[in-house]
């Protein structure tokens, strides 16, 4: 992995000044995470950066550990994936 050259993906992608609670805030200079316990890792291979969108472990059962969706070829991607699936969850919970 690349360590010493920064992306303003993630700093652009997660806005420091807005307060909203439901929004990505960085998490180092290589990940970003969501209040609901998603995150999206960085990482380079060949120098070119990539995305993965990890979902939130279920510490009580070990439910998706590990699980993961990418690579993205930008930081958007892995955000729209991650609001595309929440909504998917929140309907089939509404529909429980």
């Amino acid at each position: 992995m690349k360590a010493d050259l920064l992306v303003p993906a993630i700093a652009d992608a997660a806005d420091a000044h807005d307060d909203s609670p439901c929004k990505w805030r960085p998490s180092g200079d290589f990940a970003l995470v969501h209040p609901s316990g998603w995150t999206i890792a960085r990482y380079s291979v060949y120098d070119e950066w990539h995305y993965l969108l990890w979902e939130p472990i279920n510490r009580c059962t070990a439910d998706n550990s590990n699980q993961f969706h990418g690579p993205f070829g930008n930081v958007r991607d892995a955000m729209r994936l991650h609001r595309d699936l929440s909504a998917h969850l929140q309907q089939q919970e509404m529909a429980a």
